[in-house]
């Protein structure tokens, strides 16, 4: 493979064409076995480790975090439940706030698709690191990190 040329300087549009082309090469609706005989997507899979990561989120919570709409989460949470991967209780002492929790099946796909997911991102980051140091790439994830949760309340309008 050729070494691409790596620019210094990007302009604040270029910047932005990178983040919408690096959030559609990840964001695959295709279906993937990440290694329990089921298929899911990555947008599944993500939210339920997500509820994993913070067990009792709430939907709006997640929707938030993910800059998602409300009805998107909601869908996405519908499917996890009906396939017994996470359970809906609601929050003591308010009826209106439901809290998420993973059922013993989520932590088993959750499980395996951390697994899956480290497995292919050492890959990738094998051949970021024929470009870039490990230090680069680690300076890289703490500014999209940053980015993200600057983005919560950033409104841009």
């Amino acid at each position: 493979m050729n070494k691409r040329i790596i620019k210094e300087n990007y302009t604040p549009y270029q910047m932005s064409d990178i983040l919408e082309r690096m959030i559609s090469m990840n964001q695959t609706t295709t279906p993937i076995d990440y290694g329990t005989g089921e298929k899911f997507n990555s947008v599944e899979v993500h939210t339920l480790s997500y509820i994993a990561d913070y067990p009792g989120i709430s939907a709006s919570e997640i929707a938030r975090d993910w800059n998602r709409t409300k009805g998107a989460v909601s869908q996405i949470i519908k499917k996890l439940s009906s396939r017994g991967l996470i359970e809906r209780q609601k929050k003591e002492g308010n009826d209106k706030t439901v809290c998420l929790y993973v059922t013993k099946t989520g932590e088993e796909l959750d499980k395996a698709h951390r697994a899956y997911d480290t497995r292919n991102y050492e890959r990738f980051l094998k051949l970021m690191e024929t470009y870039f140091t490990k230090e680069t790439i680690a300076e890289a994830f703490q500014v999209m990190d940053t980015w993200i949760e600057l983005s919560k309340d950033w409104n841009p309008y």
